[in-house]
């Protein structure tokens, strides 16, 4: 996924000198970028359109869909999803599945919904339902650098998360930019079933590099999916 590219003038401005714009570049890796650095990147179209605009607030998209008895998703109407709708909810065949004796067991949970009523519901069998959290990683002319997508599924009923089921992990859009991905999960954690609630953690490694200037940011994008009883899940995680 190497990108090849030739920096030009921008109009008839003078390409700022390489050492300038590594040690831009470095700061932008390391956090202690300033607007000066913002605005040399910018000012270099093939840069803007490859290195990640650290001014843009996270961008992060969760979606979430119960299950049937065959694992397909299914939309309100009851009816299971098929195509490009039901691959919004479920990961592809080429997603990194959590490994079963990798995986950290946490304690259980105890934490009951704040939203819910204290009834528990009457749910026999209990519900499967998959959730699927995307981070998106822009550059500065707003193109997709990546996305880090994790998947969890779960089942809860009569008030307890009764069990979390498959889990995995994956990157998207990474063919304009040489973005190298660790092989293996560095966080990879699931609480322990049945309780009140239970949570999934799923953290990788990736490196942003630009050719000619090297790898510049080494970025630790996480999700984490916490279930309730009730079924309602919160969110957390960051692409940092």
């Amino acid at each position: 996924m190497a990108l090849v590219m030739t920096l030009a003038p921008a109009g008839h401005a003078a390409t700022p000198p390489d050492a300038e714009i590594t040690a831009a570049l470095k700061r932008h890796g390391d956090g202690t970028w300033t607007q000066a650095d913002v605005n040399l990147i910018r000012s270099i179209p093939e840069l803007a359109a490859v290195v990640e605009d650290v001014t843009r607030p996270e961008e992060i998209t969760t979606v979430s869909a119960p299950l049937n008895s065959a694992g397909q998703p299914m939309g309100h109407n009851g009816a299971p999803m098929g195509g490009t709708q039901a691959s919004q909810f479920m990961p592809p065949a080429d997603a990194e599945p959590a490994i079963a004796g990798e995986t950290v067991i946490a304690p259980v949970e105890d934490d009951v919904d704040p939203d819910s009523s204290g009834v528990s519901p009457m749910i026999t069998g209990g519900t499967w339902k998959m959730t699927h959290i995307t981070h998106t990683h822009r550059s500065y002319s707003g193109s997709i650098i990546f996305k880090y997508h994790t998947y969890a599924e779960f089942n809860y009923g009569g008030g307890k998360v009764r069990a979390l089921r498959e889990r995995y992990d994956d990157f998207t859009n990474t063919n304009s930019v040489d973005v190298k991905i660790a092989p293996k999960c560095i966080v990879d954690t699931k609480s322990s079933t049945p309780a009140n609630s239970g949570s999934s953690q799923m953290k990788r490694e990736a490196d942003l590099c630009v050719f000619k200037y090297g790898c510049y940011a080494t970025l630790h994008p996480w999700a984490e999916v916490k279930v309730y009883g009730t079924g309602r899940t919160a969110i957390g995680g960051s692409g940092v």
